[in-house]
């Protein structure tokens, strides 16, 4: 016996097997029964062929065999017909034609001509063409029905279907002489399971993993019979040795051989689930950083826009009332501004429980429950239905805190489609928002201990302040004292009343400079270029320079990076820095401004951009004991300061995301070097663990070069 004729015998066993267990099933639909005449017709055809291999050519199982294999392209085109939306012209001209083509080799097959090469040939070029053409009829199918799910698992049916059509009609060469390994009934046999698991299961995801298992073993067990039979024809035997090596060969290729099957199976079957997955996936590893929530919406916006699935959405979040929720970014149509939480409460309420709701879902609910009576759930489900629609959704994403707080939702639509999501896609979309809650949560805690730090620094800054306030008090309480003490206006009264005003406007700056500080910024950020806020600024700062003889240097680097912060701000940093530098050197000087680039590189690898911006004047410098204390409020070399100037600028600068340093060395000046990151990069939080890689500085000799931080 052999190897066709064992493997026949075993193949027709697993062929009633798949019928049976899709027949026996309690819901008989059509599409199970047709299956089940397929998978019998085939399980006959292997029949007649391992009869044939036993007792050899008798008439009977011959035309026996050929009379299956005439039946077995006509069911298929049933079974796969079963899934056209109604009954058309195309699938009526394809059940007649093939049910004619069938009939007139049937009567072929019971003349005395039935084993011609011309009724053979004929016999495969029915088979190849009308399993083409159902095939064909069945994917196209799944790219013109309305249902994005059913789309897709029609064109697993027709590609899967496609590869079993493939090797049965390998299963047919033998009639014209071929005589090759039976391959084709082990591959045939593998689809038919898989077809028989498509009409049975509806979730996307089971028929996904059952593709990829199925690729992966058909692919290593072909990988296993190629090493054995190469082995044979080297050595001219079969070894024990040769098992075990092979063995060894699948077991290394088993995980990359999986990897790289799965992923074609799904870009192959479930291409649009590929990429959707691939985009939330790139989502969620962009916001997993995020700490401010202005940027972790148009992050999260511009990423969904940019997919394909979508074609309207929106992020809508929790007003600072708690009792509506505004429309925070969208793209696509505009959708409302704002949503009210009374109208809104059903489905606040299933975002707050289950944290997804679709709107077909809803609408079936609705339907269902009216039909068993359930008035109260079905009024819930209208009214979830209501409020998507006026929502413009197709699927609504809860974003819930740990304690089961509703900080808001995504409202996701297209409306190319019906049932646009599955329910495997829906899950996916639940992740992402479980991500954006999470991020949600962070910015607030990270709001909530920059609050703490702000008010752990208004208490330092009380001691100074009472300081600051006391001393120009007791001028004043002095000096008019000494006015209304005397029975006579004094000569030099007019002295005691310059002290007065002096300490007021002394007072007047300081409280000033207080609620600078300690009210929170309020700032516009927009990516801006350096060199023009610093010309303008330097523009305004000349005059003032040269009223007290200092010399301004200016040397601006031409390719320098966008930086993202309010340009009002920066200027008022700049003019900070200038002004002091000026006031340090009270018998006049020089005072270098420099911009120029910075490189840094990443722990993880890659590098990040920063833009420099130097200040350094050749006054006296600061003293050590004061120099680490430079940036706390109060703390000042100046007579008539407060303190609070660079304090105010460093605050400003930390949050465009950079930072100020400092040096400077008794005798030789001060440089001040403001650090911002370039557009589009990231914030300054990992900056203490990198390390700043300077351009090599250029051999000019000119003073106004500074040398590199060294943070």
């Amino acid at each position: 016996m052999d190897a066709r004729t064992q493997t026949s015998f075993i193949a027709a066993l697993l062929c009633f097997a798949l019928a049976a267990s899709v027949l026996l099933r309690t819901h008989r639909q059509r599409d199970r029964w047709l299956f089940g005449i397929l998978a019998t017709n085939t399980g006959l055809w292997y029949v007649s062929t391992f009869v044939l291999g036993v007792v050899g050519r008798v008439p009977f199982w011959e035309r026996f065999n050929l009379i299956c294999g005439v039946l077995l392209p006509l069911a298929a085109v049933r079974f796969f017909s079963v899934y056209a939306p109604g009954e058309t012209g195309r699938t009526r001209f394809l059940k007649r034609a093939s049910v004619v083509a069938a009939v007139v080799l049937l009567g072929a097959m019971l003349t005395p001509f039935y084993d011609h090469a011309v009724v053979v040939g004929g016999l495969l070029l029915y088979a190849t063409v009308f399993l083409s053409l159902a095939l064909g009829y069945l994917y196209k199918l799944g790219f013109e029905t309305d249902s994005r799910v059913e789309g897709a698992r029609l064109r697993y049916i027709a590609l899967v279907g496609g590869f079993g059509g493939l090797f049965t009609l390998i299963e047919y060469l033998p009639y014209v002489g071929l005589d090759i390994p039976p391959v084709g009934t082990i591959l045939i046999l593998v689809f038919l399971y898989a077809l028989s698991q498509s009409i049975t299961h509806y979730r996307l995801f089971d028929l996904y993993e059952l593709a990829g298992r199925l690729g992966v073993l058909t692919a290593l067990a072909f990988v296993l019979a190629l090493i054995l039979w190469l082995m044979r024809l080297v050595s001219g035997e079969q070894l024990f040795l040769h098992v075990v090596v092979s063995a060894f060969v699948v077991l290394i290729l088993f995980d990359p051989v999986r990897t790289k099957v799965q992923e074609w199976i799904s870009q192959v079957f479930f291409h649009e689930r590929f990429e959707l997955e691939r985009t939330i996936l790139a989502l969620r590893r962009s916001i997993a950083h995020i700490l401010d929530v202005d940027e972790l919406g148009r992050v999260l916006i511009d990423g969904l826009d940019a997919s394909p699935r979508f074609t309207q959405g929106a992020l809508y979040l929790l007003g600072p009332d708690a009792r509506v929720f505004k429309l925070k970014n969208h793209f696509g149509p505009k959708p409302t501004e704002r949503v009210e939480m009374a109208p809104a409460r059903p489905l606040l309420d299933r975002l707050s429980k289950i944290g997804t709701s679709v709107l077909e879902n809803a609408e079936r609910e609705l339907e269902e429950r009216r039909l068993v009576g359930d008035d109260r759930e079905a009024e819930t489900a209208h009214d979830i239905a209501v409020t998507m629609r006026a929502l413009q959704a197709s699927v609504c994403l809860g974003l819930r805190g740990e304690s089961g707080e509703l900080y808001g939702f995504i409202a996701l639509r297209d409306d190319r489609l019906r049932d646009a999501f599955s329910r495997e896609e829906v899950q996916l979309l639940a992740g992402l928002a479980n991500q954006v809650a999470v991020t949600i949560e962070n910015s607030q805690v990270y709001q909530q201990m920059k609050e703490k730090d702000r008010l752990a620094a208004l208490g330092e800054m009380a001691a100074g302040l009472a300081h600051e306030i006391r001393n120009p008090l007791g001028s004043i309480k002095a000096s008019a004292q000494y006015l209304t003490e005397t029975s006579a206006p004094p000569e030099d009264g007019g002295e005691f009343l310059d002290i007065i005003v002096d300490e007021v406007d002394r007072l007047n700056r300081v409280v000033s400079s207080f609620l600078d500080y300690a009210r929170p910024a309020h700032s516009d950020p927009e990516p801006i270029h350096v060199n023009a806020a610093v010309e303008l600024t330097l523009q305004f700062l000349r005059p003032e320079c040269d009223s007290v003889d200092v010399t301004l240097h200016v040397e601006m680097a031409q390719d320098l990076p966008r930086v993202r912060i309010d340009i009002e701000h920066l200027r008022q940093v700049l003019i900070n820095l200038v002004q002091n530098a000026v006031q340090a050197m009270t018998g006049g000087g020089d005072i270098f401004v420099e911009t120029r680039n910075q490189d840094s590189f990443r722990l993880g690898g890659g590098a990040r951009r920063w833009v420099q911006i130097s200040v350094r004047d050749t006054g006296p410098g600061i003293a050590p004991g004061l120099l680490a204390n430079l940036f706390v409020p109060f703390v000042t070399t100046k007579q008539q300061g407060t303190g609070l100037g660079l304090a105010i600028s460093q605050r400003i600068i930390s949050e465009a995301g950079g930072r100020i340093d400092v040096r400077s060395r008794e005798g030789f000046g001060t440089t001040l070097v403001i650090l911002l990151p370039a557009e589009g990069d990231a914030t300054l939080d990992t900056f203490e663990a990198e390390e700043i890689v300077d351009p090599a500085p250029e051999q000019t000799g000119s003073p106004a070069h500074l040398e590199p931080v060294e943070p």
